[in-house]
């Protein structure tokens, strides 16, 4: 039994979905699903019930998972150790970010980290803030952006050893195609939505939770035309007049085809982007220098304007 074997096996138990899991491993879907056949003929059990819809793990896949936690964690462990004797010169850092800070605002960032540390290897993952706050939790990533959205959205931190620290705040705004009858009246109410489609990211994020939290405070089940897991295609489909969506203020100002601002009353409250990391990180030179670049960049750079 294999470490990759073990990662391979907990990637698939926690995205319940071998096409996912699969393109978090960078690896393709066949090839994970001969590697977990593989783990399941060497130990002789069957680790998940599949169907066309879902998989599950079997109560022997339950079993496993415990230990191949406890594996893997030992075994980053080590790994990081032999990081401190290498020094911060060279490393990986598992970093886990919101896509919307990924496509408008970390690129540069990541470019000025890269000229100070060259040899330190970064591995990007983009999901929602609740997948990343776990996956932070159990040590598949280092540091994670997130963000809070006040009581919309609010931060549950499950490990009284994770720290968060808030680095930068901007507008969330309600949005529609520019030839939008909304977008041309000076206030309007959460009762005026109830009959607009609406256009949704993924469960798990916290703009998804701001148009349900709309569509209670105006009293009406929402119409939920499209949903994606791209923020680059909420905002082009909203553009094209299919419907309305929220969207970040630097998502709105970025480059791209026009959206335009509706003029709610109250307004949406504004996200936080926070920076969260596991204490187990002191443990490696790598991560704990990107995170003290991050400070010291947020303070020097443009997002400083956001807060």
């Amino acid at each position: 039994m294999e470490i990759r074997h073990l990662r391979y096996f907990v990637a698939v138990a926690y995205e319940r979905h071998f096409t996912r899991a699969a393109e978090s491993l960078l690896i393709a879907q066949p090839a994970l699903s001969q590697q977990i056949q593989a783990l399941e003929r060497e130990l002789g059990v069957t680790l998940f019930e599949r169907t066309s819809r879902q998989v599950r793990l079997t109560p022997a896949g339950e079993a496993l998972l415990v230990h191949a936690e406890g594996i893997l964690a030992e075994a980053e462990q080590a790994y990081v150790k032999m990081q401190a004797f290498a020094g911060v010169a060279r490393g990986r850092v598992k970093l886990g970010l919101l896509q919307s800070l990924g496509a408008y605002r970390l690129s540069s960032l990541l470019a000025r980290f890269h000229a100070q540390h060259q040899e330190i290897e970064m591995v990007l993952h983009e999901d929602v803030t609740e997948q990343l706050v776990e996956q932070v939790k159990v040590g598949q990533l280092d540091v994670a952006l997130i963000h809070v959205i006040d009581d919309i959205f609010p931060l549950n931190i499950p490990d009284s050893q994770m720290i968060t620290e808030s680095i930068a705040k901007e507008q969330v705004l309600l949005v529609v195609a520019p030839n939008h009858p909304l977008a041309h009246q000076p206030h309007v109410s959460a009762k005026e939505l109830e009959h607009e489609p609406f256009i949704l990211f993924k469960p798990g994020s916290g703009l998804r939770q701001v148009m349900v939290h709309l569509s209670l405070i105006g009293d009406f089940t929402p119409h939920i035309l499209f949903e994606s897991g791209d923020i680059g295609t909420v905002r082009a489909l909203t553009a094209e007049g299919l419907g309305m969506s929220v969207l970040p203020q630097s998502v709105v100002e970025a480059p791209g085809k026009e959206v335009a601002k509706v003029n709610l009353f109250p307004l949406l409250p504004c996200r936080k982007v926070v920076v969260v990391w596991h204490q187990r990180i002191a443990h490696s030179p790598a991560a704990t220098a990107f995170l003290t670049f991050l400070r010291k960049d947020i303070d020097r750079q443009p997002w400083k304007k956001m807060q």
